[in-house]
């Protein structure tokens, strides 16, 4: 098995720290109270569907860590769309703030994640993108 690029590596950290945020979160909608740890922090109820929801997102990030750091082409994919997601929603904050800088600097890290995404180095590590000349 090859090892991933050092900043696939640290994409997929991030994006597993994001899925146990997730699961973490989606348990304690449903209730979950690790045996009295919370102590006195409010519980919440009647939130069932989006506790189910947040679990399912924290599953679905914990896939795409694993994803890319064993290189997996649907995990580029993944990390493509949800960059540019985030573009898109720096776009909507330029619009909604127009003069301060906000959706610029949201955009920044999105934008380098997507340069990174599309290097060649990259895209060879993943095996998506031309496949070279014909022989």
């Amino acid at each position: 098995m090859r090892n991933p690029p050092i900043l696939i590596s640290v994409l997929g950290f991030f994006g597993a720290m994001a899925g146990f945020g997730w699961l973490f979160f989606g348990l304690r909608l449903l209730g979950f109270d690790w045996f009295g740890a919370f102590g006195d922090v409010p519980a919440f109820e009647h939130v069932g569907l989006w506790g189910w929801l947040a679990i399912a997102g924290g599953i679905a990030w914990l896939l795409a860590a694993f994803g890319l750091w064993s290189l997996q082409p649907w995990a580029w994919m993944f990390a493509m769309i949800v960059a540019g997601f985030a573009i898109l929603e720096a776009l909507l904050w330029m619009f909604q703030y127009p003069g301060t800088g906000i959706g610029l600097s949201m955009m920044i890290l999105p934008g380098l994640i997507v340069l990174y995404l599309l290097t060649k180095e990259v895209k060879a590590a993943f095996g998506v993108g031309d496949p070279g000349p014909a022989a």
